[in-house]
């Protein structure tokens, strides 16, 4: 996978060495461009950009095609092999590792070194930060290396915590960050070192807020302390009493029109890798069956013809004769400059709705429900209000305008949206699957790297048994 320009500068400035170095000026062991000590403000833009890059290149890809916004292309083979789930321990070993070796151990580096000089601001965006990146590894494998993660040459092979544990440790983590004092002399404002929202802590507290709701909400399926997912029924309600949840994306935009500078979806499955990536009928029709006007913003008319066809999931070898040119393209694919996001303030207002409608009400939720609809079109430059085929209908009619509002920024989170409720409860079996049934994979497995270097790794799990909370 390609490196973008500004993720290799802010890694030669700040990633941390996990050995000590010499202070001779001559020492041969002692690389100038990989200091062993850095500061807070160098490498907060390297973690970041660290969970952009993977989670915005072949995790949202997979959430994609996985989720049935995206299909193969007829003419091409590329990522066939996620559609008929014939995945081997080598996949995403290398975002796996990426996201181990560089963001989550850059965050950890700032938290220490924020948390001893009292830097609070900085401690708390990189606590929270690492807090949203551990929770989706968590999702995909259900087991990760956690709390004995990231010490370096202290544990080369850390144990593999349970995905409830992780959780739980989450929030505490969530908790203390955000009853620090930000105010004090000796916490500095991040400014442009915070590469999504600025420095400014108000919104970091909302995007904890956000993340905890988040997290709260991945229980309401399982049969948790409390019954029937209501583990945390009294918190989330007293979150959505409070109301202080993000009100704007939070994204990473800092791309360049420059090769390999670009969004990193659009750098492997529109530069690199393109002609491979089209619409998938499953949403394509629900879409055009419903004359729902966020087609053309969400998909490019086929060069040939210049229609919004798409194809089913597995299908694509059935075409021999068609091309990509025949197909409608996700506009992602071809959009150099387009942000990843982390939170879309369309996906905050569903996440509230959904609360509403289990937790707390009825009514509040069905309002909720159009706000979000109407922020996923506003955020597509389209008239609000011209969403309605899908009156409110509980939690059903949430998840699936949810879905489509997903397409091109949340994608992984669809998955992991079926994965939890089951919805949309439309999704096709693969023509290809070579699972049982209608089976559709619920996780990845664990990584030929880690099975290699780590004795701790978990044995072989398939990828059609559930994480934990979807149980």
């Amino acid at each position: 996978m390609k490196r973008i320009k500004y993720y290799l500068a802010a890694l030669v400035s700040g990633v941390i060495l996990l050995s000590s170095c010499s202070d001779s000026f001559f020492d041969i062991n002692t690389d100038p461009n990989n200091p062993a000590v850095s500061t807070p403000a160098l490498v907060l833009p390297s973690a970041i950009s660290g969970s952009a890059y993977v989670f915005g290149g072949y995790y949202q890809a997979l959430g994609g095609f996985w989720s049935q916004q995206y299909a193969q292309s007829a003419g091409a083979s590329q990522w066939a092999d996620w559609e008929s789930y014939n995945l081997t321990e080598d996949d995403f070993d290398r975002q796996f590792s990426t996201i181990y070796a560089g963001s989550l151990q850059d965050y950890e580096y700032v938290r220490k070194s924020a948390a001893a000089s009292g830097n609070w601001s900085y401690y708390a965006i990189a606590t929270l930060m690492q807090a949203y990146t551990f929770q989706v590894m968590a999702d995909i494998y259900d087991q990760i290396p956690f709390t004995e993660a990231l010490k370096g040459l202290d544990n080369l092979q850390p144990k593999y915590d349970n995905g409830s544990l992780v959780y739980d440790s989450l929030l505490a983590r969530i908790d203390y960050a955000t009853s620090r004092d930000f105010t004090a002399k000796t916490s500095e404002n991040a400014g442009t070192s915070d590469l999504v929202l600025g420095g400014k802590m108000s919104d970091w507290v909302k995007f904890a807020n956000t993340l905890k709701l988040k997290i709260y909400m991945r229980y309401s399926k399982i049969d948790a302390a409390g019954g029937n997912g209501n583990r945390y029924k009294t918190q989330i309600l007293a979150l959505l009493a409070a109301d202080n949840f993000l009100t704007k994306d939070v994204k990473f935009s800092a791309f360049k029109k420059e090769v390999t500078g670009g969004n990193p979806f659009w750098n492997t499955f529109g530069d690199r890798l393109t002609g491979n990536v089209v619409a998938n009928n499953t949403l394509m029709n629900y879409l055009t069956t419903n004359l729902d006007p966020r087609i053309p913003s969400l998909f490019r008319a086929s060069a040939t013809g210049k229609l919004y066809t798409g194809i089913d999931t597995g299908d694509s070898k059935n075409h021999s004769t068609l091309t990509i040119n025949n197909y409608a393209t996700p506009t992602l694919v071809s959009d150099t400059l387009a942000p990843v996001y982390f939170f879309s303030k369309e996906e905050v207002l569903f996440l509230q709705a959904e609360a509403q409608a289990r937790y707390g009400s009825a009514v509040t939720a069905a309002s909720v429900y159009t706000a979000a609809i109407n922020a996923s079109l506003g955020s597509l430059g389209l008239l609000t209000g011209s969403v309605t085929y899908q009156p409110y209908d509980g939690v059903k009619s949430i998840l699936i305008q949810k879905w489509i509002a997903a397409t091109n920024k949340r994608s992984l989170e669809s998955f992991f949206d079926y994965n939890r409720t089951g919805y949309p409860d439309f999704l096709m079996t693969s023509k290809t699957s070579v699972l049982n049934g209608a089976d559709k994979p619920k996780r990845l497995f664990f990584q030929a790297s880690e099975r290699k270097s780590n004795a701790n790794t978990p044995a072989k799990v398939a990828l059609t048994v559930p994480v934990w909370w979807a149980k």
